[in-house]
């Protein structure tokens, strides 16, 4: 028989343990052509506003997933060939060298690849006009065109390439690991106990003293702090799992087996055994697939986080629909008339004064830590009233604000629980007059090109202002330009006006902004994150799920025996079922709980340094969380799917 025939034979008889493989793989080569057919669209390209980032996005990701199947396909197929011991042994007893056992399984990885490749290539060309939609509806709100279908020879090609040298090296790693078989151990290899790990309480605790640091450090609420703890964080995490794993999670088994009057009944005892029994080989799977579950959901929840606050953050940014300073008495009028001409209703208008101040403020430390304001900062600064004006007329959450005589509150874009500690009280000292400060309000938009806002009780403000310590002039005496702010109808859907607007502001003021503008910029970006993460996730589950579906149905072939054997003791249907469920879904809730509870730790980090300066409320991770949760009841959703395809399968076999 010619090995291409019996390498066809082989697959088709093996087609139970390939098909998870085969879809896993199909769908991570039909990823890497969508992302690099998307590259190679220039339509699509050009849609986009910054064309150089959406690029650097798509390539950057489309790399990590590239390594990532690499050596995830690498270390499945090297379980493949282990799975199929005795079957090697029987050719190598027949005669067969070890050389062309390589061979024969380098034609089935090579044939499986290839096909594997022509159907996610495929898939990907009928779908690329799709996925061109999908990503410019998420992440261009304004777009209204047309995509033509196409096809992308170089992603093809290119694809092709990468593929088939992974493919070629994973068939060349099967040769090695081949050769290390005896044909002894081949025979038995089924036969052959993995022995029962008993763990470690060391371990057990090692394990979570790890695992709480690298959570207490994530809980930090100072972003330069972890920042600079980024490494040390993950290192504890991920070496922690690793640990819990490898030694922690069998001494809980141990523990279990223990309480005699739980463990003794029948169902718990056939199921716990199994699972305990399984811990030396499925323990780094594991803890493999704990650690990038935490990857995929922290990836899909902080993309679904960033699109789903687009709105929110675009108006604590930028405050307004609309405004700009300078030029007033030219441009007031043309502004007016482009929303007249679009049929556009102001709901409100508000030009004001830009005022500013520079207070000596002395270093203020704490906790070892200085806060220092530099000198050449200069303070945009409010009267009471005036700044509750502006609010007013602002899409933002901000409430009026009421300030003591005597007191000011400080409005700064990234406050921190340290810099809020440190400043409470301390004085801002002024010509002829000293004011403290009473508290700081997570705000930017009132800024108009100064760093920090200040707002002071009317009285105060009226007094400095005479003093001359508040000022509406600059260096050279000249006026400081006012500021206009706008608030109309429909402001993050109006193109044809904003475009308007533009045309009439360009080069002609201090500087303007506009909320489509920044909706639509954020919109971009984070769209195309959102897009890119959940393409990601779905990589990572379908490769890690197929992976822990592979090795449950190689353990129902070696346990079939000892099902038997229980139905002939009397084991029902019924209580087989009991037996299968509580033997599998251990395996499969245990790595998704504890990657769900790393990824929302890393949440909290993600939320210290990015979401608390996007969502300004009292506490942002809560709404991080919320949206967290939709992103985690998908993934566990997705992932019970793939329990429910490896329980009937496994049931199926050890019946």
């Amino acid at each position: 028989m010619r090995l291409t025939t019996l390498a066809f034979r082989n697959i088709k008889r093996n087609f139970k343990r390939y098909v998870m493989y085969f879809f896993s793989l199909s769908f991570s080569v039909f990823t890497a052509y969508s992302f690099l057919a998307l590259l190679e669209n220039e339509y699509v390209s050009n849609a986009f506003v910054y064309d150089d980032r959406y690029r650097a996005l798509l390539l950057v990701f489309g790399i990590i997933i590239m390594v990532f199947v690499m050596f995830f396909l690498i270390s499945s197929n090297n379980s493949f060939i282990k799975a199929r011991k005795k079957e090697i042994s029987t050719y190598s007893l027949f005669g067969m060298t070890n050389e062309k056992i390589g061979k024969l399984l380098f034609m089935e990885t090579m044939i499986v690849g290839f096909t594997a490749l022509v159907i996610g290539v495929g898939v990907g060309i009928f779908l690329s006009k799709l996925t061109a939609m999908v990503l410019l509806d998420i992440s261009l709100a304004s777009f209204t065109g047309d995509i033509e279908f196409s096809i992308a020879p170089k992603a093809i090609y290119i694809t092709a390439i990468v593929f088939m040298a992974i493919f070629c090296v994973m068939g060349l790693s099967g040769l090695g690991t081949i050769n290390k078989f005896e044909l002894v151990d081949l025979f038995k290899g089924d036969k052959v106990s993995e022995g029962n790990s008993e763990g470690s309480i060391l371990a057990l605790i090692l394990s979570l003293i790890l695992i709480g640091a690298g959570y207490y450090l994530a809980s930090i609420n100072d972003p330069f702090i972890v920042v600079s703890l980024a490494i040390p964080i993950l290192a504890f995490v991920i070496s922690g799992t690793y640990l819990f794993f490898w030694g922690g999670l069998p001494k809980v088994l141990s523990l279990i087996k223990r309480n005699r009057s739980r463990y003794y009944q029948g169902v718990n005892l056939v199921s716990t055994s199994m699972f305990s029994h399984r811990m030396k080989s499925i323990g780094s799977v594991m803890a493999t697939i704990a650690v990038l579950s935490a990857v995929a959901t922290t990836a899909i929840a902080t993309g679904f986080t960033l699109y789903s606050s687009v709105e929110e953050s675009t108006y604590d940014t930028i405050g307004y629909d609309m405004y700009f300073y300078g030029g007033q008495e030219e441009l007031l009028d043309d502004v007016r008339r482009a929303f007249q001409k679009h049929n556009v209703r102001i709901i409100d208008e508000y030009t004001t004064q830009r005022y500013k101040c520079s207070p000596e403020i002395k270093p203020i430390i704490h906790n070892d830590f200085e806060y220092r304001f530099g000198e050449e900062e200069y303070f945009r600064v409010y009267s009471e009233s005036e700044y509750n004006k502006l609010i007013s007329i602002s899409r933002s959450k901000l409430k009026p604000v009421y300030i003591k005589p005597g007191m000011a509150m400080l409005g700064y874009r990234y406050p921190n629980d340290g810099l809020r500690l440190a400043i409470d009280g301390k004085p801002i000292n002024f010509s002829n007059q000293t004011l403290r400060f009473s508290s700081i309000l997570q705000e930017n938009f009132s800024t108009f090109g100064a760093f920090y806002t200040l707002v002071l009780n009317d009285n105060d403000f009226d007094t400095l202002y005479h003093s001359g310590d508040i000022i509406s002039i600059d260096k050279g005496g000249a006026p400081l330009d006012k500021v206009s702010v706008f608030k109309f109808d429909n402001p993050l859907k109006l193109r044809d006006l904003n475009a308007d607007l533009m045309q009439i502001l360009d080069g002609k003021t201090g500087s303007y902004r506009t909320a489509y503008n920044h909706y639509n910029e954020s919109l971009e970006t984070f769209g195309l994150v959102c897009f890119i993460g959940f393409f990601m996730s779905v990589v990572f589950i379908l490769m890690t799920a197929s992976l822990l579906y592979f090795k449950q149905i190689m353990a129902a072939e070696e346990e079939r025996r000892q099902y038997k054997m229980l139905r002939k003791i009397g084991m029902d249907t019924r209580i087989e079922k009991k037996v299968i469920t509580k033997r599998l879904f251990p395996v499969f809730l245990i790595p998704l709980l504890v990657g769900i509870i790393h990824s929302m730790f890393a949440m909290k980090a993600a939320d210290t340094m990015i979401f608390s300066n996007m969502i300004p409320v009292d506490n942002s991770y809560l709404t991080v969380l919320s949206f967290s949760a939709v992103m985690y009841g998908a993934y566990a959703l997705f992932y019970g799917i793939f329990y429910l395809i490896t329980k009937g399968q496994y049931s199926r076999i050890v019946r």
